[in-house]
């Protein structure tokens, strides 16, 4: 019996290190590589395609900036990237499916999205299928609370809970003002910029004297800004976005809200800003991830570049598709492997260089950027001395630690 035992033994052993030295010959020949794919899905069909096409925009201008480099610079050689792109479409079985059909292509990451069914989604997934997966968004709030990312997910942006402490923040310390009028798209994204709008509001001074519901897609705002003109407030602050946020912009000049008080977008770009008539855009107040038209030179290398391929500069969610391609790619140059894990704890660790300058990770996988946001203030027609593109003037920075939730509101 003993001898059995010991025969057992043996062979288990062997087993154990045939399986080891083929698994050991499986990852070399999988990380020494000269090619990877690298993935790009967002919902370039619907209500947010000219948003999805800037950031695809900005994911192919990535991978032809990295390969004009000879690749990615890795500890066997130089890697070309090798794009796949998708459209989920905006429907969740379809963007799953095709974030399926990615991974069977051997993508190391998936970048982009921007509607945060599809993102929690995709979230759920890396659990179950693991991947580096980094939304070129703003991403919702509970989706980074303890215990619910995936370890390869991250994000490039805050969740819209900062961007309504930072509404509310700017309106109080840097306008001036602190009677707000609120209105709220009718889904998570309006409910947690609200709940960030009340925090600030907390901390800073100011009071939301009158709010109005509007869901996704609303094409009629008068009876909203009909209310908020029977009001005291000081503030219309505004939580729509994309074609939603042009509608409303449009109306509020229109119906002549803008001349009786301070008007302000949550969340603004570029392509936003040029979907609104010059006279609506003027002294229309919004929060910017990004613009395009700065001195410092990453940004001023990202914008010359990105114009030169497509001839426009980039707009905000091109920048947040582009530092989320920069967080995916140079994670794994740091960590010297295309393995998901092994990127995800070499993020975990320290910081990327993007074009917004250093970007590390809290504990619930939120970024902190020091120049994270900004305030910007529409142009004039006759103001914008800058080109057909020149939609704004910034007025200040946010940025750090301190605009995220606290960790212990997140469950920590």
């Amino acid at each position: 019996m003993k001898q059995f035992f010991k025969i057992c033994s043996v062979m288990l052993l062997a087993v154990i290190l045939v399986v080891s030295f083929a698994a050991c010959k499986k990852q070399a020949k999988e990380e020494k590589v000269t090619e990877v794919s690298i993935g790009f899905m967002s919902s370039m069909t619907g209500t947010f395609a000219g948003v999805a096409e800037t950031q695809r925009k900005a994911f192919l201008y990535g991978v032809e900036k990295v390969n004009a480099a000879g690749g990615l610079n890795m500890p066997w050689g130089k890697v070309k990237l090798n794009p796949v792109v998708a459209d989920d479409e905006a429907k969740l079985d379809i963007g799953v499916q095709r974030l399926r059909d990615m991974i069977n292509k051997g993508v190391f990451a998936v970048t982009g999205g921007v509607w945060n069914p599809i993102s929690a989604v995709f979230n759920e997934e890396g659990k179950i299928n693991p991947i580096l997966y980094v939304p070129g968004y703003v991403p919702a709030l509970d989706s980074y609370k303890k215990g619910v990312p995936a370890e390869g997910t991250f994000s490039s942006v805050f969740t819209p809970w900062t961007l309504g402490y930072l509404n509310g923040q700017s309106i109080v310390q840097d306008l001036g003002k602190k009677k707000i009028f609120f209105v709220e798209r009718n889904d998570s994204w309006g409910a947690t910029i609200k709940a960030g709008l009340e925090a600030a509001l907390k901390d800073y001074g100011g009071t939301i004297v009158g709010t109005d519901r509007v869901n996704l897609g609303t094409a009629d705002y008068s009876a909203v800004i009909n209310k908020a003109l029977k009001s005291d407030a000081e503030v219309f602050l505004f939580s729509m976005f994309a074609g939603d946020a042009i509608a409303c912009a449009k109306q509020v000049s229109d119906m002549g809200l803008n001349k009786k008080m301070l008007t302000y977008n949550c969340f603004i770009t570029n392509v936003v800003a040029g979907g609104i008539p010059p006279a609506a855009l003027d002294n229309l107040y919004g929060l910017a991830y990004f613009y395009w038209d700065s001195t410092n030179p990453k940004v001023k290398e990202f914008s010359d570049g990105f114009s030169k391929m497509w001839n426009e500069p980039p707009d905000a969610y091109g920048a947040t598709q582009y530092v989320a391609f920069e967080i995916a790619v140079r994670g794994a140059e740091k960590a010297g492997s295309f393995d998901p894990s092994a990127i995800a704890k070499v993020l975990m660790s320290g910081s990327v260089d993007t074009i917004k300058g250093a970007v590390s990770f809290r504990a619930d996988q939120l970024p902190v950027i020091e120049e994270a946001a900004f305030l910007v203030r529409g142009k004039a027609e006759s103001a914008r001395s800058g080109g057909p593109y020149d939609f704004f003037q910034v007025i200040k920075s946010y940025g750090g630690a301190g605009i995220l939730p606290s960790l212990e509101f997140m469950g920590f």
